[in-house]
């Protein structure tokens, strides 16, 4: 019968391919990934995007009422000072403002 013969840098290569596999394994996992600018927020029967335009400023837009699509843009831009800009239905952009307090987004 032939002898099997295992070359003596095999199993060291072995192991260290595992702990450089190992290490860059942790490091990727230590990355943490940036929020991302654009978050859905459910409130009631309404679905919003809620984007993040720059540091504090922010639009939100109607997605869909009780599932249906909204086929009109209703949209509300705001920052910590005040409204920026609206656009759309007037019922459906104060229904947006009243809501805004219960949308639970975090861009942290």
């Amino acid at each position: 019968m032939a002898k099997s013969h295992t070359p003596k840098w095999l199993v060291p290569a072995i192991l260290v391919t595992g702990v450089i596999a190992l290490w860059s394994g942790m490091a990727s996992a230590s990355q943490k990934k940036p929020a991302s600018n654009v978050q859905t927020a459910t409130v009631g029967n309404r679905v919003y995007s809620v984007n993040r335009l720059g540091e504090g400023t922010y639009l939100v837009t109607l997605i869909s009422t009780n599932g249906v699509l909204e086929t009109s843009p209703v949209n509300y831009t705001f920052n910590q000072t005040g409204p920026l800009a609206s656009f759309g239905d007037s019922g459906k952009l104060a229904q947006l403002q009243q809501d805004l307090p219960n949308m639970n987004v975090s861009f942290t």
